[in-house]
């Protein structure tokens, strides 16, 4: 039995791709760079307002101009940059447009825009599922998305079958 998964990656996909990490070590750090902004910006607070009751109100100024620095980064700062990537990633496809297609057949293989990978299914260890996607773990940090709804050959139902059976999860 094959299966072909097939989606366009959007701005809006890659930017939800971006900010929800899946492997253990991508959310711890997006975790800990958001933990050292917000204490970045406590420092800086209690700096400006140090400097406020102090009188130096032009270094308390300075702090909160800081402070606004730190909110940014904080709101703004990853979009930004995913955008940026995006727009990168873009320019380089042959109609404009970012497809991923993965198939499922003998091997795995991963058509991710103008590169193609296989895996071997005994790669993976772990199959899950979130509201999105499907998940196939090759361990606690290297995690493969498959679109849920985006079969262009099989549906939702086999494939979870089939991958069930690939695929033993431990």
């Amino acid at each position: 039995m094959k299966f072909e998964n097939k989606s366009e990656i959007t701005l809006e996909k890659y930017l939800y791709l971006l900010t929800h990490p899946i492997g253990k070590k991508a959310k711890k750090k997006l975790k800990n760079w958001k933990m050292l902004q917000i204490f970045a910006m406590g420092v800086t607070i209690i700096y400006s307002v140090v400097c406020y009751v102090t009188d130096a109100l032009p270094l308390a100024v300075i702090g909160l101009v800081l402070v606004c620095a730190f909110i940014y980064k904080l709101m703004f700062q990853l979009k930004r940059k995913g955008i940026k990537q995006y727009k990168e990633i873009i320019e380089n496809q042959p109609d404009g447009k970012w497809y991923r297609t993965i198939t499922f057949d003998k091997d795995i293989k991963v058509t991710d825009g103008n590169t193609v990978t296989t895996f071997k299914y005994h790669e993976y260890n772990k199959f899950d599922e979130d509201d999105r996607y499907y998940l196939l773990f090759k361990n606690e940090n290297a995690v493969l998305r498959v679109e849920k709804g985006a079969f262009t050959e099989g549906t939702d139902e086999d494939f979870v079958k089939f991958i069930n059976k690939k695929i033993k999860s431990k």
